[in-house]
């Protein structure tokens, strides 16, 4: 960050032509973070107050509550105003936007530090802001939901930041104020993403502000910039924040949005008994607490009995459904070898007769054979003999 600070005549800051903003040094932890918690009223009010006033813009009402995380340090609102037309000349601009909205911070205790986001606007764009410029009014309407100030920044814009004196106070026939000679340190955010503003809303705001037509009432033209920065000095006055705009987040919880890519931070989710076992939602699936730890998946110790019941009764559905295609199979193998296969037979019984004629012996004959093929393709499946025996016994 640079800490050569602009003088009052070189700001508002006018870009220089011949500079891009590829050309400054670039700071990657400079960006800023609005912390939002409820929308303000966004009542518009003048800033012409009797002599005291010089008329600067119109203020708009923001949330008391409104805060800024920049470079690790918290800072507090102190107001924001609206300048028609704006201050600035941006980048790659020869003239001003049709409008600034500026957002004043300072930190709460010493040393005393101050912050000036800058957000342009204009009616030729397509972009955030919309909805909250057309909020602003003399008299809002309390029943209508008003923007959050951070709809007005796109996360991960760019931002061109200075040090100069305070801008407040200074119109174009009273550019020459105490706010000049202050030495407070107050850096300007200038937001490189153009808001987005209704035509209408560009006329209404300074007229609502001052409740009048008449010019006296309006606000008065701006401060302009006396001197163009030459490149160097531009080069060290300046640096470009990339990114500029981070993420919002919740002002009191301090809990990061929904907006944006996804964090490392896991999330506790509660803990459910489903079929028996502890399990936790991971995304939209349902996934088993043991699995998850890297652990051997164990049952809930309230559904631990029961469904070790219906494993037994599973087991020993499964068992005889075995023993069943088991004395299938082995049917029909002894009646396709008794058909085919008659030297088997004459093997056990002489008298060619008994080959055909289903008498006591043949019949005990294959039912031992059937029963023996039985056991053995059982005990062959999943250690069919040892579930055998603990059914039966259990």
């Amino acid at each position: 960050m640079s800490d050569i600070r602009l003088t009052c005549d070189e700001t508002p800051l006018a870009w220089p032509t011949m500079v891009t903003v590829d050309d400054l040094t670039k700071c990657g932890s400079c960006g800023f973070r609005l912390l939002t918690s409820q929308p303000g009223s966004l009542q518009v009010l003048t800033r012409r107050q009797g002599t005291a006033g010089v008329g600067d813009g119109v203020t708009i009402e923001e949330d008391p509550a409104l805060g800024v995380d920049y470079r690790g340090q918290r800072y507090t609102y102190d107001e924001s105003v609206m300048h028609i037309p704006g201050l600035h000349v941006f980048p790659g601009q020869k003239e001003v936007y049709p409008a600034e909205y500026h957002l004043h911070f300072k930190t709460f205790s010493a040393p005393q530090r101050a912050i000036t986001i800058v957000i342009p606007a204009s009616h030729r764009v397509s972009g955030p802001g919309e909805a909250y410029f057309a909020a602003m009014a003399a008299k809002p309407d309390p029943s209508v939901k008003r923007p959050l100030a951070d709809t007005l920044v796109t996360p991960g814009t760019k931002v061109i930041q200075y040090r100069g004196p305070d801008i407040r106070g200074r119109t174009k026939d009273k550019s020459q104020t105490s706010a000049c000679s202050a030495e407070e340190e107050r850096q300007f955010l200038l937001v490189l993403t153009v808001a987005q503003i209704r035509a209408t809303d560009l006329e209404r705001i300074p007229r609502e502000g001052s409740l009048s037509t008449d010019p006296r009432d309006l606000p008065a033209p701006g401060v302009k910039s006396k001197t163009t920065l030459p490149r160097d000095r531009i080069l060290r006055c300046a640096v470009l924040a990339e990114p500029g705009v981070l993420g919002p987040t919740a002002a009191v919880t301090g809990v990061q949005k929904v907006e944006g890519p996804a964090t490392n931070e896991l999330q506790c989710n509660p803990v459910k008994v489903v079929d028996g076992r502890d399990t936790v939602i991971i995304g939209k699936k349902q996934v088993s607490l043991s699995s998850f730890l890297g652990k051997p998946d164990t049952l809930s110790a309230n559904n631990r009995d029961v469904t070790a019941e219906a494993t037994d009764i599973q087991s020993a559905v499964q068992t005889g459904l075995e023993m069943f295609m088991a004395v299938i199979g082995v049917l029909l193998g002894l009646y396709v070898a008794d058909l085919l296969c008659q030297g088997f037979w004459n093997m056990c019984f002489k008298e060619s007769n008994r080959l055909t004629a289903w008498e006591p012996l043949k019949w005990q004959y294959v039912g031992g054979m059937v029963i023996s093929a039985a056991g053995l393709s059982y005990g062959s499946s999943s250690g069919g003999i040892s579930r055998l025996y603990d059914n039966l016994t259990s």
